[in-house]
């Protein structure tokens, strides 16, 4: 976590070094100095990778000193924005008060920078390079994964269609070598269902040989060969004085002309695989080999065919699990079922959980009074029982990277049970900071694979896939989620309130659960919050809202601008926004805004005069017109509205300065259709969305052309006429979608000829033809085509005809949609079948009349 607060510093500094440099007047110097003394505790960092938990009092250190600086550096830039908008006669007043200012941040930097070179200077004294240290943390872990292996073999129970699935693939007639992998998040049931696997009759009277072997993260590769060679011959000490390279071969010699299974629990690495892969003859004779990981990347780099991925239990099965565990093979009293149920439920289906929930409560009483109890503070239970459950699940997080670990903390802020939208989360991330910058690819596109690269070390739990494959949506699963809020109370990451929180504080004047924390979380009414005084704001950088429904007034939206000075990231949920103060503006820090304001029929130019904005999402208000300060938001990526919104009318495109960073408008007025015409207003726009204007204050919008050569998704509601003209889209859009256009078969034809299009959606009377005859060649790369509530009565494919090798003539399906994976029809209701064309093996479809 140091790793990434120190990064953004550095950048913060950097950025302010670099584009800011007229307000560092007095303490230039200074920031120099402190940003080369940061590069030098960033780089100490880097050098003590593995060896954290030695040296973790000291990384706590360095993260409190980074964060100091940050809030040094941050309050600096608003005391020099405020004074730069004084008057000369204010700025004269204030002269004395400035002064002091510069001096104290002067101070203030070279205390810190004084910390940095006493942290520096203790490397020695911590004794980096010792193994002794090093070894006793490796000890804990394989003592920790010893327990898991333990705790995931007591009991098998709902594998049944998992155990016929994965044995069918072992048993496939391919003679060849294969690799099949199992993977899930931890405690899921892996190493149960491959043990299950490993004792099975059918595997025992299959193959010749068969060997289990443990690997985990901490993995030798001499010591697994020399496991493997222990299970497949007799031991003798000359095998313990050969090297990787013997072994293997001595492996490979015994395995050759058997058929053999072999076991390879709990990879974490590809380097597994590429450092005993030469041990495994392929004797074509139907060898497996089975693993298990909790990574997609290592199972993919294993195995040719797609993983199985293991999946949550169902109640049923949960409770048959949890029942056979706290009874012990006896039948649970009728007077305990109903908690023990809950309980069982509340553990989400992840079979860990249930075993250490229900093996503590085998040591319990069996009284309605202890299970009562015990159903009512499960979670916390399970929370505290942390050497039994938690710590086994953090394994995956104590091994990801330090780029991913703030993105995976930061699900602590969203509620148990919470659908997250994958985008939103990007756009939430990025305003964070915790993106590192990339000069080859858009940051969003590194965001993402951040994102990625959590699902793949299954650390969520992907609930809707996007048309083209990527995360739409996830949950948490709870048990994560209280790893989440554990780890985030040791960082001092985040504080969430709720409505429990605010009645205990009710007599007491205490904030300890928010003292210097950098993010808030609200799971309470929005306008109990700002009223409250039971929380400290002074260095939260973030504020998301997850109350109820409710009205904020000006009054508490005040408070805001007053007590959260720092503050990076609002998102007010579904607070309905009563007005905006003027001083919003001071918030120069804001990055990321999301509010819902009914009531506002324009952006007030507090917003637009924001500096540093990226994200402003307004699509739950009912925003009609920008004022002309909108032009001033330069930084901005990211823009919703709610649909008839104009932007403000330009005269002349060179009045203003491109906006540059702008990579999403969605949905604006087809009356600014005319800023689009050329590539000078909004040069890199990659989404746009545009709705018909229900009024026509502008002339140019019928003339307008515009130009979406940029654009790679457009979605346009009731103008077709954008559409008309030659040319009119650009070859490189992968997404369309088109509501109530009611477009011809010209244009129609048009979009069948884009060679990139990958996702087509027509809804809503967007075709105004009856009929359509598809030609071959049509949607060369069309994989997702939604058809919804058109007035299609004939669809058809026009035969393509070839001679076959007896010089006669036949029909074929060749270049009919051939990239199509996934087709939906509804309430297409003349339209009576799917195209035979298009009844494939690899289209899924839906037909819904």
């Amino acid at each position: 976590m140091a790793d990434s607060v120190v990064s953004f510093v550095l950048d913060n500094l950097s950025q302010l070094l670099k584009h800011e440099a007229s307000m560092l007047v007095g303490v230039e110097d200074d920031i120099k100095s402190l940003y080369i003394e940061l590069i030098q505790i960033n780089q100490f960092l880097q050098d003590s990778k593995g060896k954290r938990e030695m040296v973790k009092d000291l990384v706590s250190l360095i993260r409190n000193v980074a964060h100091r600086a940050e809030d040094v550096i941050d309050r600096y830039v608003i005391n020099m924005a405020k004074h730069k908008r004084r008057n000369m006669l204010k700025k004269f007043w204030h002269s004395l008060e400035h002064t002091t200012m510069l001096r104290n941040v002067a101070k203030d930097i070279r205390r810190i920078k004084n910390e940095i070179a006493t942290i520096y200077s203790s490397r020695e004294r911590y004794g980096i390079e010792d193994k002794g240290a090093h070894n006793d943390s490796l000890e804990k872990r394989r003592a920790l994964n010893r327990h898991r292996s333990k705790v995931e073999e007591i009991e098998v129970v709902g594998f049944v269609n998992d155990f016929k699935t994965v044995m069918d693939m072992l048993s496939k007639t391919d003679l060849c070598l294969d690799v099949i992998s199992i993977v899930g998040m931890g405690g899921i049931g892996k190493t149960t269902l491959a043990k299950k696997i490993y004792n099975s009759k059918l595997v025992k009277e299959r193959f010749d040989c068969c060997a289990w072997v443990n690997v985990s993260q901490e993995f030798e590769t001499k010591e697994l060969l020399l496991n493997i060679l222990r299970n497949v011959a007799e031991s003798t000490e000359g095998m313990y004085n050969m090297n990787e390279d013997e072994l293997a071969e001595e492996t490979r010699k015994l395995l050759q002309g058997t058929r053999y299974f072999i076991v390879l629990d709990d990879v974490w690495d590809t380097e597994v695989w590429d450092g005993i892969k030469d041990a495994f003859p392929d004797n074509l004779n139907g060898c497996r080999i089975l693993v298990t990981s909790r990574l997609n990347e290592v199972a993919l780099h294993l195995s040719r065919a797609p993983p199985y991925s293991l999946r949550i239990l169902d109640k049923n099965n949960s409770w048959e699990l949890f029942s056979k565990k706290a009874f012990r093979g006896e039948v649970c009293p009728p007077r305990l079922e109903n908690y023990g149920r809950k309980m069982a439920e509340k553990c989400n289906g992840l079979p860990l959980a249930i075993i250490v929930l229900a093996g503590q409560l085998a040591q319990r009483e069996r009284s309605t009074r202890i299970w009562s109890q015990m159903a009512d503070k499960v979670s916390w239970y399970i929370e505290n029982r942390r050497g039994r459950c938690l710590d086994i699940l953090a394994l995956s997080y104590e091994e990801l990277p330090p780029h991913l670990r703030p993105c995976f903390l930061y699900f602590g802020m969203f509620p148990e049970h919470f659908e997250i939208t994958a985008r939103q989360l990007i756009r939430l991330w990025i305003a964070e900071g915790f993106v590192l910058k990339d000069q080859s690819r858009k940051i969003e596109d590194v965001a993402e694979k951040y994102l990625e690269d959590l699902v793949d070390h299954n650390l969520v739990m992907v609930s809707r896939w996007r048309c083209d494959g990527g995360v739409k949506s996830f949950f948490i699963h709870d048990l994560l989620h209280d790893l989440c809020i554990f780890e985030c109370r040791q960082e001092n990451f985040l504080a969430v309130l709720t409505d429990e929180v605010f009645t205990t504080s009710a007599t007491s004047t205490s904030t300890d659960t928010t003292i210097g924390t950098r993010r808030l979380s609200t799971h309470c009414s929005t306008p109990k919050f700002f009223n409250s005084v039971h929380y400290d704001s002074s260095r939260v950088r973030s504020l998301l809202c997850f109350g109820d429904p409710c009205e904020l007034s000006i009054k508490n939206f005040r408070t805001l601008y007053k007590e959260f000075q720092l503050l990076r990231v609002l998102d007010l949920g579904s607070t309905m926004v009563l007005g905006v103060p003027t001083k919003v503006e001071e918030l120069i820090h804001l990055r990321y805004m999301r509010m819902n304001a009914p009531q506002l029929s324009e952006i007030p130019s507090c917003i637009s005069n924001l500096p540093k904005l990226q994200t402003l999402d307004l699509r739950e208000s009912k925003i009609k017109y920008f004022t002309k300060n909108f032009w001033k938001m330069q930084r901005l990526r990211h823009l919703f509205v709610s649909g008839d919104c104009d932007l403000p009318v330009m005269h002349r495109k060179k009045e203003v300065k491109p906006m540059r960073t702008l990579k999403t408008l969605s949905t604006i007025s087809s009356n600014a259709a005319y800023l689009l015409e050329g590539d000078t207003v909004f040069p890199n726009l990659r989404k746009l969305g545009l709705q018909a204007s229900r009024s026509s204050s502008y002339s140019q919008t019928k003339m307008a052309k515009p130009n979406f050569s940029s654009v790679r998704i457009l979605k346009i509601m009731e103008g077709s006429h954008f559409l008309s003209h030659e040319g009119a889209l650009p070859s490189s859009l992968t997404k369309l979608t088109l509501v109530q256009t009611k477009i011809k078969l010209p244009i129609f034809e048009m979009l069948a000829k884009l060679p990139n299009l990958e996702i087509l959606k027509l809804l809503k009377r967007s075709l105004a033809e009856e009929s359509i005859d598809c030609k071959g060649g049509w949607f060369p790369a069309l994989q997702v085509l939604h058809l919804v509530e058109l007035d299609l009565k004939k669809w058809t494919f026009q035969q393509i005809k070839m001679q076959n090798e007896a010089q006669k003539w036949i029909t074929h399906d060749r270049d009919l949609m051939q990239s199509l994976r996934y087709l939906l029809i509804r309430k297409c209701r003349e339209l009576t079948d799917i195209p035979e064309e298009l009844k494939r093996e690899n289209v899924q479809y839906e037909f819904q009349s």
